[in-house]
Formats: C-alpha cells, sequence, structure tokens
C-alpha cells in the first residue's frame, strides 16, 4: 500500500505565481509516498511546490522528470513484483480498463485498481503472469480471448510489436586468400606407391571463400 505525508516548505521562495490562487508565490518543498513492497515500508521524497497563500501545489517540469526518476529508482527493492506504474502502462497500452484487465487475468472488478495505486499487490503467480504478459505480448492476447474480452488496441500494438526491421547478417568467415600445400612423396626409393609418384611434388590451390549477406528478420536474427 502507497500513502503520501506532506513535509513543511523551506523558507528560500520560488520566483513563480501559484497558478490556481494568482495571489500567493510558489515555494519550493517535498512530499514523501511511502509503498509497501513485500510488506515493508519504502518512504521515496518527492519535489513539488507549496503556494504561501491558498496552500496549492504545483509541479514544474524539472520536478517532475526528477520525481519519475525517483519513483522507478525504488524498482530495485521490488524483486520479481510489479510496481503500480509498470501494471498501468500494461492496461493502457492494449487500451483496456481496469475492469477489463481484471477479467482477463481472473481477478476481482476493483484488483486493477489496488495494484495500480499499491493499495495491495498482486501474488506470485499474478505478477508472473503479468511480466509474461508484458515481455510476449500475445499472451495478453489468448488471455483476452479466453476471458471473451476485446483489447481495444491490439491491432495497432501488435503491429507495433512484429514490423519487421531488416539487417544484414555476415557470416564471420575468412577472407578469399591463397593458400599453398606441398604434397611428398614418403619415400624416395623407386618402392614409393605409384599413386605418390603421379602427383607431382609441388601444387598450388586457390581457395576462393565467400562472404554471403543473407537478409533476415529480427525475430529470427536474435
Amino acid at each position: 500500500m502507497s500513502t503520501a505525508r506532506k513535509q513543511g516548505a523551506p523558507e528560500v521562495q520560488a520566483h513563480r505565481s501559484c497558478p490556481s490562487c494568482r495571489k500567493g508565490h510558489l515555494h519550493e518543498g517535498t512530499s514523501e509516498r511511502v509503498f509497501h513492497p513485500h510488506g515493508k515500508a519504502l518512504a521515496v521524497s518527492l519535489l513539488t511546490s507549496i503556494c504561501d497563500q491558498c496552500g496549492a501545489e504545483a509541479t514544474s517540469a524539472d520536478q517532475h522528470d526528477e520525481n519519475l526518476r525517483r519513483l522507478a529508482a525504488r524498482k530495485a527493492h521490488y524483486g520479481e513484483l510489479l510496481m503500480g506504474e509498470e501494471i498501468h502502462a500494461l492496461r493502457r497500452r492494449y487500451g483496456l480498463t481496469q475492469q477489463q484487465a481484471s477479467r482477463i487475468f481472473g481477478k476481482g472488478k476493483i484488483a486493477f485498481s489496488r495494484y495500480e495505486s499499491e493499495t495491495t499487490y498482486p501474488d506470485e503467480s499474478t505478477s508472473r503472469l503479468l511480466a509474461l504478459a508484458i515481455a510476449k505480448p500475445e499472451t495478453i492476447k489468448w488471455l483476452a480471448d479466453k476471458s471473451g474480452v476485446n483489447v481495444p488496441l491490439w491491432q495497432e500494438r501488435f503491429g507495433d510489436e512484429q514490423r519487421v526491421k531488416l539487417r544484414a547478417l555476415t557470416r564471420p568467415t575468412a577472407p578469399a586468400k591463397k593458400q599453398r600445400f606441398d604434397y611428398h612423396s614418403p619415400s624416395d626409393t623407386p618402392h614409393a606407391p605409384a599413386h605418390w609418384r603421379s602427383i607431382s611434388q609441388t601444387k598450388t590451390q586457390v581457395v576462393r571463400t565467400m562472404t554471403v549477406a543473407t537478409w533476415v528478420s529480427e525475430e529470427m536474427a536474435a
């Protein structure tokens, strides 16, 4: 479960007017959001700006980018557990509502609402199934078909996944070169085998090695 706690704004004033009341000024401050992956509290300090008149909060573009970085950094504490943002991104990618996603993965109607806000976390088997759906998009289509759920953006997203990028693969062969082979009779005596006497003392053979460029899809090359 995640919770948020506000902390007092520092004395340093940011010279920006409040977009809400247009009377006060924004001061840089922080708020703390607490998550509970694996039942352990994990606090993330997030940047914000607070109006000294109405108390409204606003976030600048730089603060927003830094907050995303801080939230992403908490992944190191999750192990195989998915963050709420990852589950939310999976659902939105295919245009699914929270209830549709719950039906696809065999959960209650409000399960995905709770997963995405990290009020609760999916169990181990559901986490692995969600991770599989992220890694292999065809999984979510198969589950949706079994559940009788239409995936609104499947054609668009599946096309993105299957768009083929061709590239040339060069086989690691040696460049064309000449090689010299010396054939000698095993004996200089008149009794040497006839087939050896019929071979000239030195024979040069030219070996040409071709480099073949083969065009294949990335899926075959992987």
